[in-house]
């Protein structure tokens, strides 16, 4: 009997084995089933995610510009071509660098026909118009 016992007990075995197996294979295959949609899922939102790209348009640059005309007896003098000659006086004259200047104050008279200028607080000149 003991031997009867032995050999049900191997049987039971394998077959809880294999009923072990089986469970495993289907839970395998249950993993495999959820994933794989899973998977379909994140390449579906990768594609999605590069095909919806918004475009970003620069917005349009504004130019501004500024000009002020001094007119008086029958001239006329463009507040520019002023900065420009005190620029060329501090460089040209004076032998400094433009990047040197760094406060700049112009007065024009028009009634003496000279222009006053004040570079970095300390620098005074003047030319005429």
């Amino acid at each position: 009997m003991a031997r009867k016992a032995t050999s049900t007990s191997k049987k039971t075995a394998a077959k809880a084995t294999t009923a072990k197996k089986a469970v495993e294979v289907k839970a395998a295959d249950t993993v495999a089933e959820v994933k794989a949609p899973v998977e379909k899922a994140a390449e579906v939102k990768t594609e999605v995610k590069a095909e919806v790209k918004p475009e970003v348009k620069a917005p349009a640059k504004v130019t501004k510009t500024q000009e002020i005309y001094l007119e008086y007896a029958g001239k006329q003098i463009l507040d520019k071509d002023l900065v420009e000659k005190v620029k060329e006086i501090w460089t040209k004259e004076l032998g400094n660098k433009v990047k040197d200047m760094i406060d700049v104050k112009i007065y024009v008279q028009p009634e003496n026909n000279v222009v006053y200028y004040v570079i970095n607080g300390n620098v005074e000149g003047k030319f005429d118009l």
